[in-house]
């Protein structure tokens, strides 16, 4: 009975010395992967992302997001590279500097060439003690760098809405451009007769870095430094004021100019446009009628007379004109709301009877030469009695 007594005691006393032995190993120990818990994911962060022999253009990280230190979101990193820089066989270039290489490590790793053409890549950091121990992740996005499309330096519009301009009984556009040179145009707008031109608002648009006007022809172009109103404004086009665009491109060191040109199609107005000269008695001399009437310019730009007069509508039906008209001009030509003559001459040994003719007067813009077409002609009937 003693015996099976130490025998029992024994085995208590082995059972539980095994237990307190377990117990002592569990304290010392009680994780078996030390490194799991012990990383602290802050430190895990790159704070760089270099590229082996490429200099990016800017970089952008967006850190992981990390709640409990557990990463909860990737993070991002975005990378302009130069234009001329092929996006196919890109590697990273991580150094100590970027990443504390003694405890952590990358993948892909910097020998690994990436194509980004057409994707994204994941790059992750790792345990540097076991690389399947994933940390943290950064979505890598490389893109070249846009090179920005010089500016065409033009007028994409310019017109006078009726709905800011209500004397107008219709929008009025940019009829003719005209290029005078690789840095200078001009742009032709008309308007209807007895439009007021001092008080126009344009809408206008434009392709360049910086837009200034000016309404001071004498100051140079380089000058030039009145910012065009950003909301739509009143101008006074008025002749002799000027009104004139300075388109700008600094960084590529361009300037162009654009003279806005506002008038009227039909800037000839007579006193009457029928007239009949006093009766000429028949005579071998031709007859002049000097200033028979007067002829005024309505227009908004000085003018002057453009070629030899036409005539339409001859009595009698002859190859050769017999009546012939001319207007006077002063100077370089007539400026607005200025009154000149009108000049008729009739040949001379023409038989008695009624003579009639429409003289067709052709004027042109003073200075502005390549825009003949766009001025309506004016026409003056014209009739002579030979008398005995």
């Amino acid at each position: 009975m003693i015996k099976t007594r130490t025998i029992t005691a024994l085995i208590l006393l082995t059972i539980t010395a095994i237990f307190i032995s377990c117990s002592k190993d569990d304290s010392v120990n009680p994780n078996p992967n030390p490194n799991q818990n012990s990383i602290n994911l802050e430190d895990a962060k790159l704070n760089n992302f270099r590229l082996f022999g490429i200099t990016p253009v800017s970089i952008n990280i967006t850190q992981p997001s990390i709640v409990n230190n557990k990463e909860t979101v990737f993070g991002k990193i975005d990378i302009v590279v130069p234009n001329t820089v092929s996006l196919n066989g890109i590697a990273s270039s991580i150094t100590s500097n970027e990443l504390n290489l003694s405890k952590f490590a990358i993948l892909p790793g910097n020998s690994t060439m990436l194509n980004y053409e057409t994707q994204n890549h994941v790059h992750t950091i790792v345990n540097v003690l076991d690389n399947s121990q994933e940390l943290l992740h950064y979505t890598v996005n490389i893109k070249k760098e846009v090179t920005p499309t010089p500016s065409t330096l033009t007028v994409g519009d310019f017109k006078f809405e009726k709905s800011k301009n209500p004397q107008l009984p219709n929008d009025v556009t940019i009829e003719r451009r005209f290029d005078e040179n690789a840095n200078r145009q001009v742009i032709y707008l008309f308007v209807p007769k007895g439009t007021d031109f001092s008080n126009l608002k344009p809408t206008a648009t434009f392709d360049a870095e910086e837009v200034f006007y000016t309404q001071d022809s004498s100051i140079p172009l380089s000058d030039v430094n009145t910012p065009y109103p950003a909301v739509a404004t009143s101008f006074d086009f008025a002749y002799p004021k000027s009104f004139i665009i300075v388109l700008r491109d600094k960084v590529n060191n361009r300037l162009k100019s654009v003279n806005v040109f506002v008038d009227v199609k039909d800037p000839v107005e007579f006193t009457n446009t029928d007239i009949t000269t006093p009766n000429i008695i028949a005579s071998t001399s031709s007859t002049n009628f000097t200033a028979i009437i007067d002829w005024r310019n309505v227009g908004n730009h000085k003018l002057r007379f453009q070629a030899a007069t036409t005539y339409e509508n001859l009595i009698p039906n002859t190859t050769s004109n017999l009546i012939t008209s001319s207007m006077t001009f002063i100077g370089d030509g007539i400026i607005p709301n200025q009154s000149a003559g009108v000049n008729v001459q009739v040949k001379g040994n023409l038989p008695v009877g009624p003579y009639k003719t429409t003289a067709v007067f052709y004027t042109k813009f003073t200075g502005h030469d390549a825009i003949n077409d766009l001025v309506k002609p004016a026409k003056m009937n014209i009739t002579a009695n030979i008398t005995n």
